[in-house]
C-alpha cells in the first residue's frame, strides 16, 4: 500500500515551471581550524543588517535577492567565532572559512529563521534541529524530544509513546503540525502521535501556557512540527538514512527531498520502521498476586512496523508563498498480552511470530491534507492554514476474554473514526518597536466508534476562537507582550445502549452506558509578559496567563474498560470547563564558554480534571475498580535547569534538571502520572581532524539519574529512582557534495532493571528495555 502512494505523489512532483528574473547566492561556512562545516551561522546583508539565510546541518547556506546583483556584502555572525565581512559572488559556491573567538562575547543574538511567533516570543521556548532530531533518534518521536528539559513521554511499550510538558499530556499540549493542530484521539494514554519522523525538519517546543494563539488545549504547552523551508533557489537537496537496534532486531529507513525549480517547489518525505519483541532484565513479572515467566527475556507480542509519508508541492512568489501538503501515517503495535486482561502462562507462551504481532494490538491510519499560505498585504503578512484529517484507529482483541461472544465485529473491540476541519487565519504585522497579530480558529470534528466494545461514543464538536496580541518595545531592554482570546465550544454526543450488558446485573434491562450530551462552553483568557535584557550576557522574561479547558468526550461520555490504561473509564457529563492561572519565569545567561537557564514555573487550577479511584467495583469483564473523571483545585510548581560547559575546545559537559511538584487540594495527595525529579548528564569530547573525509569524531557519555516518585495519586503505584548509562560515539563525514554522519550508540549500557514512572507497563511490573546497540547512517546531498 505504501508503494502505490509513494509512486503516486512522486508523479505529482513534476510540474511545469515559470521563468525568474531573481540572482542565487549560496555557499558553505567551515570552522577555519577543523574545516568542519558550522550549522546555526547567521548571514546578515551589511547594508540594511537583516538576516538573510542560516547554515544548515551540513554547513550551507542560500537565498534569493530581488536586486539582480553579481555580488553581495555581508556579515558572517557565529557564536564563539570571530564576526567576518565577507564578499559573496552570485551563480558560484562561496566557501567561507571562520575562525574561533580568543575573547569573551559580550553580548549573545538569536535570530530566528522563518516566522517569529509572536504568541511564544515570551515563554520558555527550545528548539530542536534536524541533527539532533537524527543524532538522537528514537523509535517515537516522542521518545527523541524527551532529551529536551520539561518533556518526558508516556510509553506503551517501545513503539507507543506521547509527549507530556511539564507534567501534562493528550488534550492539554498542542501537536501543530504546519499551522494545523493535530488530532488523533490524543485524549488516550495509550495513543501514540500519528506522526512520522522522517517528515520532520524542525520541532519547537513552548513550554507553559500557549493558549493565547493555539487554543484552549494549549495551556500545557504547544510543540510544534515544522518541514523544511523551500529552498529559493533552482536546487534540490536531500537526505537518506538507515537505522539498526539489537534488542528488538529493528531497523528502519528514511529519505526527504526538498527541491525547487524557477517559483515552484516541492517536497518528498518517507520512512519505514519494523521491529520485533523486545527484551529486559527480567526472568519474571509478576501481577495480580501471580508470578508469570518471560521466556529469554523477551516480551511477546510486542513488534509491529510504522509507515510514514508526505508530499508537498508549492507556489513561491515575490510577496506571497503558497503550498498543499498530503501525509499518511501507518502504524500496527501488538500489545503485551498481559496489557488487555488478566494474563495466564499458557496464553504468553502460545506467542510465537516476533516481528508480526497477533491480538491485542493496535492499528492507526491517520491521512491529513493541509494548505498553507501566506501573502504580504499593507505592513503586515496574513496567514492561511487549512487542514483536513482523517484518524481511523483500531484497538483489536479477542471478545472472549472480555465476556463477549464472538461477533460480526470480529477481533475490533474499539474502532474510533475521527474526521476534523481546521481553519486558521491570522494578520501580523511587524514594525520597528511594535509587533501585533489578530486571528481567528475553527474546528469541527465529528467522530462515529464501532467494534464489540464500548469507550467513546459517537459525537460532533464545533469550535471557534479569535484572539489579538501585541509587543511592544518599551526601550531597547524591555519588551512588554500580551493579548486577549475568546473561545466557543459546543459538543453533542448520542446515546449508546449496549444489549448484551444488563443495569443491574440479570435486570433484563439494556445497560445505557452513555446518555446523550448537549453542552456549550465559552470564557475569555489572555495573558501578559515582560522580556527584559538585565544586563549585556543575561536575559529574562515573564509571563502570567489566565487559562481555560472544555473537557473533552472521554472526560464528559466515557464509560467502558480503557485495556491500554488497565482500568473502567467513566466520564462526568457535567464537568465545568478547567480555568486556571500560570506563572512563568525564565532566566538564561551565556557567554562564550557556558550557557544556562533556569525555568521556575507555578500553576494554579480551580477545578484540575482527572481520573479518580472511586472505590465502587466495575460489573465489566476485567474491570476491577472504576475510575471516574473528577475535578478538584489544585497547584502544579516546579523548574527546568539546563547548562553546557564548554570546558575546552574538545570537551563539553552538558546537564539538565526537571522537577514537577503536583497537589491535589482536596487529597493532599499527587494527581496522577507525574515524572519525578530528573536530571541528564553528558560529556562529549571531540577530536578535531583535518581530513578530506572525516569531520568532528567524537565520543560522549551520558547518565541519566531518576529519583524515586512517592508522591502519588490513590490507587497510584510508586516507583524506584534509578540510574541509567549511555554511550555514543560517532562522525561527519564529506565527499564531493555529499555529507553525512555515521553514529554508534548504547543505550541501557549496564543492562539496568528500571521502571520509569510514566510507562504504562510498570502496572504489570515490567521494567524498561535492556540494553540496546544501534547503529545510524545518515547521508545529504
Amino acid at each position: 500500500m505504501l508503494q502505490k502512494y509513494f509512486v503516486t505523489l512522486l508523479l505529482l512532483l513534476f510540474p511545469l515551471f515559470v521563468f525568474s528574473q531573481q540572482t542565487t547566492f549560496k555557499g558553505v561556512v567551515v570552522d577555519d581550524e577543523t574545516k568542519s562545516p558550522l550549522e546555526g551561522v547567521t548571514i546578515l546583508v551589511e547594508k540594511t543588517g537583516n538576516v538573510v539565510a542560516v547554515t544548515t546541518h551540513d554547513g550551507r547556506f542560500q537565498f534569493v535577492s530581488d536586486e539582480n546583483k553579481k555580488s553581495i556584502q555581508t556579515i558572517i555572525h557565529f557564536l564563539g567565532f570571530n564576526e567576518k565581512k565577507v564578499t559573496l559572488y552570485a551563480n558560484k559556491i562561496n566557501e567561507v572559512e571562520i575562525d574561533p573567538s580568543l575573547e569573551e562575547l559580550e553580548q549573545v543574538e538569536i535570530h530566528e529563521h522563518g516566522h517569529d511567533e509572536l504568541s511564544l516570543s515570551g515563554m520558555n521556548l527550545m528548539s530542536v534541529n534536524s541533527f539532533t532530531l537524527e543524532t538522537q533518534k528514537a523509535t517515537t518521536i516522542s521518545e527523541t524530544l524527551a532529551k529536551t528539559p520539561g518533556v518526558s513521554y508516556i510509553s506503551t511499550g517501545v513503539g507507543i509513546s506521547k509527549p507530556t510538558v511539564r507534567g501534562m499530556a493528550g488534550s492539554r499540549v498542542v501537536v501543530s503540525v504546519d499551522g494545523v493542530k493535530l488530532e488523533d484521539q490524543q485524549w488516550g494514554m495509550d495513543h501514540g502521535l500519528s506522526i512520522g519522523q522522517s517528515t520532520v525538519d524542525e520541532v519547537e517546543i513552548a513550554k507553559g501556557a500557549a493558549t493565547l494563539k493555539y487554543g484552549s488545549d494549549g495551556l500545557g504547552g504547544v510543540i510544534r512540527m515544522k518541514s523544511p523551508e523551500p529552498l529559493g533557489e533552482n536546487s534540490i537537496e536531500g537526505k537518506a538514512g538507515i537505522t539498526y537496534r539489537s534488542n528488538n532486531q529493528y531497523i528502519g529507513a528514511d529519505f526527504k527531498v526538498n527541491g525547487q525549480k524557477e517559483r515552484i517547489f516541492y517536497q518528498l518525505a518517507g520512512g519505514y520502521e519494523d521491529f520485533g519483541n523486545y527484551n529486559v532484565p527480567a526472568e519474571t513479572f509478576d501481577y495480580l498476586g501471580g508470578i508469570y515467566r518471560i521466556d529469554n527475556g523477551v516480551l511477546v507480542n510486542t513488534g509491529g512496523d510504522i509507515g510514514n509519508i508526505k508530499a508537498t508541492v508549492g507556489l513561491e512568489t515575490n510577496n506571497w508563498i503558497s503550498s498543499i501538503s498530503y501525509s499518511m501515517f501507518k502504524e500496527s503495535v501488538g500489545l503485551f498480552p498481559g496489557a488487555t486482561g488478566i494474563p495466564s502462562q499458557s496464553w504468553l507462551d502460545s506467542f510465537g511470530d516476533e516481528r508480526n504481532p497477533s491480538v491485542p494490538k493496535q492499528e492507526i491510519l491517520h491521512q491529513m491534507v493541509t494548505w498553507n499560505s501566506h501573502l504580504d498585504i499593507g505592513n503586515g503578512v496574513l496567514w492561511f492554514d487549512l487542514g483536513q484529517q482523517f484518524n481511523n484507529r483500531q484497538e483489536l482483541s479477542d471478545p472472549t476474554r472480555h465476556g463477549r461472544p464472538e461477533s460480526e465485529y470480529g477481533f475490533v473491540a474499539n474502532e474510533l473514526n475521527l474526521r476534523t476541519t481546521s481553519v486558521n487565519v491570522h494578520y501580523d504585522v511587524e514594525k520597528e518597536d511594535l509587533k501585533w497579530e489578530t486571528g481567528i480558529n475553527y474546528e469541527y470534528q465529528e467522530n462515529e466508534r464501532s467494534g464489540f466494545d464500548f469507550l467513546i461514543p459517537n459525537y460532533r464538536q464545533n469550535t471557534a476562537g479569535g484572539y489579538g496580541m501585541i509587543g511592544w518595545e518599551m526601550t531597547e531592554k524591555l519588551e512588554l507582550i500580551g493579548g486577549l482570546r475568546f473561545d466557543y465550544i459546543s459538543f453533542d454526543s448520542e446515546e449508546y445502549v449496549d444489549s448484551y450488558f444488563e443495569d443491574p446485573p440479570n435486570s433484563g434491562n439494556p445497560w445505557v452506558r452513555a446518555e446523550a450530551i448537549s453542552n456549550d462552553y465559552y470564557n475569555f483568557t489572555g495573558s501578559i509578559g515582560l522580556k527584559w535584557k538585565l544586563l549585556k550576557i543575561i536575559d529574562a522574561n515573564t509571563n502570567l496567563a489566565k487559562t481555560f479547558r472544555a473537557p473533552t468526550a472521554n472526560e464528559l461520555a466515557a464509560n467502558g474498560v480503557h485495556h491500554g490504561t488497565f482500568r473502567h473509564e467513566q466520564g462526568t457529563a457535567d464537568l465545568s470547563p478547567e480555568t486556571g492561572y500560570q506563572w512563568d519565569i525564565n532566566l538564561s545567561y551565556a557567554t562564550k564558554k557556558i550557557a544556562l537557564s533556569i525555568n521556575p514555573y507555578f500553576n494554579y487550577y480551580s477545578n484540575y480534571i482527572y481520573l479518580s479511584a472511586s472505590g465502587t467495583p466495575s460489573t465489566l469483564p476485567d474491570g476491577g475498580q472504576i475510575y471516574k473523571y473528577t475535578e478538584s483545585e489544585g497547584f502544579f510548581t516546579g523548574y527546568e535547569f539546563s547548562l553546557n560547559w564548554n570546558i575546552s575546545k574538545k570537551f563539553v559537559f552538558t546537564n539538565s534538571v526537571e522537577y514537577v511538584y503536583a497537589v491535589n487540594a482536596q487529597t493532599q495527595r499527587s494527581f496522577p502520572f507525574v515524572p519525578p525529579l530528573a536530571t541528564l548528564n553528558e560529556l562529549t569530547f571531540t577530536q578535531p581532524v583535518k581530513s578530506g573525509f572525516f569531520s568532528k569524531p567524537y565520543i560522549s557519555v551520558n547518565a541519566e539519574l531518576v529519583q524515586a516518585q512517592n508522591r502519588v495519586d490513590r490507587n497510584e503505584l510508586a516507583t524506584d529512582g534509578y540510574a541509567v548509562m549511555g554511550l555514543k560515539m560517532g562522525t561527519g563525514f564529506h565527499m564531493k557534495s555529499i555529507y553525512g554522519n555515521l553514529t554508534f550508540r548504547i543505550d541501557n549500557l549496564t543492562d539496568a532493571n528500571y521502571m520509569r514512572h510514566l510507562s504504562r507497563y510498570r502496572i504489570l511490573n515490567l521494567p524498561e528495555p535492556g540494553r540496546n546497540f544501534s547503529v545510524s547512517l545518515s547521508s545529504w546531498f
